[in-house]
């Protein structure tokens, strides 16, 4: 991915979900802030500025996800008229979770990546099925009836391409997708492919790229890109001796935002500095002494953070997270 230059016109897309995917560790016996709390908006403001310094006469176009999962429902509920005969199915556990129609259809599925941050192929989410047990489970569930297909965001369009030529594959027939947000790229390959009815719930010109929130914050479910590897034909993340995925943060000095997320370096640099001191006030609360095993022992969701430079590095499990937060965001000046 080339990083975006100043000069350019378009829209940038940075997704607000670190918040409500914190709440996945309860009812633990953690201090999570609540969905509510203050330190959010801060956050969320701050990476506003950050991005909007970073990319200047780019239009910055922020999602709060809750919201707009709301209205992907909103567009399924107008096009189910008959659970017995037409089935939802959600690629996003957040999406499946916010409304009973999901039936708990959920495809676990997850790009991964090489040591060197590229694009391998798709496989599992860390912790379920092989994505060929997950596509033959549901073809048993949802066998006879048509599927409304529902993605929160598309920005090449191959994670969806995939999932339809499995789906279809297996004989099952997608009459609808939704998705939260699309860009031309990914609409111009799912149009292709796809002959049923497209649902974009949120159009947006000319998207020039796209950032989650919880990307940026080490040690929150699903931050990063896992780490793959080939497994009988087919990608599994990789797991540690201790059993645990591992998984590249956008940030530096984790990640490549710059290339990941098509950022300058000076931009890229001060928007770590403030993740990793977001990240220092949430564990600080949740835990000042929580060691990251006990962390991955609490939600097989969260991937163990690794360095670009150093993916064979492992962190110990008895390290407490708070104080490799502080060391990491010292690094960086």
């Amino acid at each position: 991915m080339q990083t975006v230059q100043p000069t350019r016109h378009g829209t940038y897309v940075v997704t607000y979900d670190v918040a409500s995917r914190l709440q996945a560790f309860r009812p633990k016996t953690l201090t999570i802030p609540r969905p509510d709390d203050q330190l959010f908006e801060r956050f969320h403001m701050g990476l506003f500025q950050k991005i909007q310094q970073a990319l200047p006469g780019i239009n910055i176009d922020t999602i709060e996800m809750s919201e707009l999962r709301r209205k992907i429902w909103e567009q399924v509920d107008a096009r189910i008229t008959d659970l017995g005969q037409q089935a939802v199915l959600s690629t996003c556990l957040e999406i499946a979770d916010s409304n009973p129609k999901s039936e708990g259809l959920l495809l676990n599925i997850n790009r991964l990546f090489n040591a060197d941050g590229q694009l391998i192929g798709h496989g599992p989410r860390p912790g379920f099925k092989p994505l060929a047990e997950q596509f033959d489970d549901l073809a048993k569930k949802i066998a006879g009836r048509s599927v409304v297909l529902i993605e929160d965001g598309a920005f090449s369009g191959g994670t969806m391409r995939y999932v339809l030529h499995e789906l279809n594959s297996r004989g099952l027939t997608v009459t609808a997708m939704v998705i939260g947000f699309c860009c031309t790229r990914a609409e111009f390959v799912l149009d292709q492919i796809f002959k049923g009815e497209l649902v974009i719930v949120h159009p947006i010109e000319n998207l020039l790229d796209w950032i989650p929130d919880h990307d940026l914050i080490p040690f929150i479910p699903n931050c990063g890109r896992v780490l793959g590897e080939p497994v009988d034909g087919a990608f599994m993340p990789v797991r540690s001796s201790d059993g645990f995925s591992c998984a590249f943060p956008y940030i530096l000095p984790f990640g490549k935002i710059e290339e990941w997320a098509s950022l300058p370096l000076e931009g890229a640099e001060d928007l770590s500095r403030l993740c990793l001191d977001i990240s220092i006030e949430i564990f600080g609360r949740v835990g000042p002494k929580m060691t990251i095993g006990e962390l991955l022992a609490a939600n097989p969701r969260v991937s163990m953070p690794i360095e670009i430079h150093a993916p064979e590095a492992r962190l110990a499990l008895d390290t407490e997270i708070l104080g490799l937060l502080e060391k990491t965001r010292k690094r960086l000046g």
